[in-house]
């Protein structure tokens, strides 16, 4: 459950925070903005606090695109049951509640003349970052609509988009 519950709520910050909207750095948007073109970025809690940034290198059919990309820790997250005569274990999670220490990391790499052709990511860390990560990986991006409802294959004003993962052992790939 708490697995779930920090998988939804993960999506949930992609979501409203590092997929969608504007170009403003901080990648947040305007309620039913087009989605941003890049990537977003998740990096595995075991190694998540020795990965402080990234270097992408965007290689497609238009050319080359390379950035720096920081990198947050999410906290771990847990249900607070709701308040009530029911405390057992059907009682109804009411919320979120954040829990002391380091969670998965993510960030978000804009990448503007992103299509939906296949590209080409480089991912590196700087020469000082306590974990060396040095990785090529092929990545198809997907359509992401602006309504959530509409079929995916297919949407006015959709946007190309890819998730890559890091892993404790420092190995990328694209995700859903």
């Amino acid at each position: 459950m708490k697995r779930l519950l920090l998988m939804v709520l993960l999506v949930g910050v992609w979501s409203g925070t590092n997929g969608c909207g504007t170009s403003d750095p901080g990648g947040q948007s305007a309620p039913g903005a087009a989605p941003l073109r890049g990537f977003g970025i998740d990096v595995d809690q075991a190694i998540s606090a020795r990965v402080p940034q990234v270097h992408l290198r965007t290689c497609g059919t238009w050319g080359c695109a390379e950035q720096d990309v920081p990198l947050s820790i999410a906290g771990p997250t847990s249900t607070a049951p709701c308040p009530g005569a029911s405390t057992g274990p059907d009682a109804v999670a009411c919320g979120p509640v954040q829990l002391p220490g380091p969670g998965p990391g993510y960030g978000y790499a804009p990448v503007p003349q992103l299509t939906l052709d296949p590209v080409t990511v480089t991912v590196t860390t700087p020469a000082d970052a306590p974990t060396r990560i040095s990785a090529e990986v092929r990545v198809q991006p997907r359509l992401i609509c602006p309504d959530p409802r509409a079929e995916q294959t297919a949407c006015a004003g959709g946007t190309p988009q890819a998730r890559l993962r890091i892993g404790a052992d420092g190995t990328v790939n694209q995700t859903a």
